[in-house]
């Protein structure tokens, strides 16, 4: 009747439906079930931690239905979204909370960042942005990486002012606020329009040679296809690949879809022969470098000031000349 999937002390149940009402009463006789065994094994369910989320089309009408998940008739709260191992999953699996949510957190790493970064040598600058910002960044980022290009943007300019506190120029910056008479000239001290732009991140990027967020989704969705196909594992995953009985390193997809599976499957056939791939023998680490070069080059090519939509088209992804 339903899937259960348990994280240490927590268990989540997905429940499956031809509409909602026939989903609730499902859910009603499973938690009824659920309710007897925890009561033969001596078990307690925290009921004030418990609520469930229902996950329906975006075209789906409104429902109707009076019926509600219960447990002993204490009712289970419904709640638009719920967090699950650290992602915020809404309804409607916009990713639009766990966007927003996360581009907090990321403020306030760059706000930390800030604050440190004069205490701590420049050469250690790089591994604080990996460990204090990237690394909340990019954690489930093949999940929600393919979001609304809008929302995506919040984490992109979170991202972009993260690397002018960590890398930017600090004084040409403080330098647009020294209007002290005895600092400057008197006219010169006047603000002109250049005091509210921002300076141009890309150059960091191409200096640092960091991936913006749209290449990082590219980056880790491929590496997690690659270590399924590779191992195997998790066979629940593997399982669902189509692979070409002529072609190895070719996958088939029926059809376009917005899960995992298909968007991995599109993102391999794209890069898999341009990194000259010709079976699972290759090092994980061998293809990490040559497909991180691979990111990086399409992401510095054409405008070296400017982000341009091509900046981030995988499908414009280049030949890289593997070092296997």
């Amino acid at each position: 009747v339903g899937t259960f999937f348990f994280f240490a002390d927590d268990t989540n149940i997905f429940v499956q439906g031809k509409s909602a009402e026939d989903a609730l009463k499902k859910g009603n006789n499973l938690l009824r079930s659920l309710k007897n065994y925890m009561i033969l094994n001596k078990l307690h369910i925290n009921m004030t931690k418990c609520c469930y989320v229902h996950f329906k089309p975006k075209t789906s009408p409104p429902s109707d239905t009076q019926n509600v998940l219960s447990i002993d008739s204490f009712p289970i709260k419904k709640t638009a979204s719920a967090k699950f191992l650290g992602v915020v999953i809404d309804e409607k699996l916009s990713w639009e909370p766990h966007i927003n949510a996360l581009r907090r957190k990321l403020n306030y790493a760059s706000a930390t960042l800030c604050r440190i970064r004069d205490s701590i040598p420049e050469t250690l600058h790089k591994d604080l942005y990996h460990t204090l910002f990237e690394s909340h960044m990019s954690y489930c980022i093949s999940v929600w990486g393919e979001a609304s290009p809008t929302l995506v943007n919040k984490i992109f300019t979170a991202q972009k002012h993260c690397l002018r506190v960590l890398f930017g120029d600090k004084a040409s910056y403080l330098d647009k606020f020294e209007t002290c008479a005895r600092v400057r000239p008197f006219s010169s001290k006047a603000p002109d329009q250049t005091i509210f732009e921002l300076e141009h991140s890309k150059p960091i990027f191409t200096s640092q040679q960091i991936l913006t967020v749209q290449n990082l989704y590219s980056y880790h969705t491929y590496m997690e296809t690659i270590k399924i196909l590779k191992f195997r594992y998790p066979l629940s995953l593997y399982e669902q690949y189509n692979i070409s009985n002529r072609k190895e390193m070719l996958l088939i997809t029926s059809q376009p879809s917005a899960n995992f599976i298909s968007r991995s499957t599109r993102l391999w056939n794209i890069i898999t022969p341009k990194l000259k791939l010709l079976d699972y023998s290759v090092k994980i680490n061998q293809v990490k470098s040559n497909l991180k070069r691979g990111i990086l080059s399409l992401q510095h090519a054409n405008d070296d000031i400017q982000w341009i939509d091509d900046s981030f088209n995988i499908e414009k992804f280049p030949t890289v000349l593997p070092n296997y």
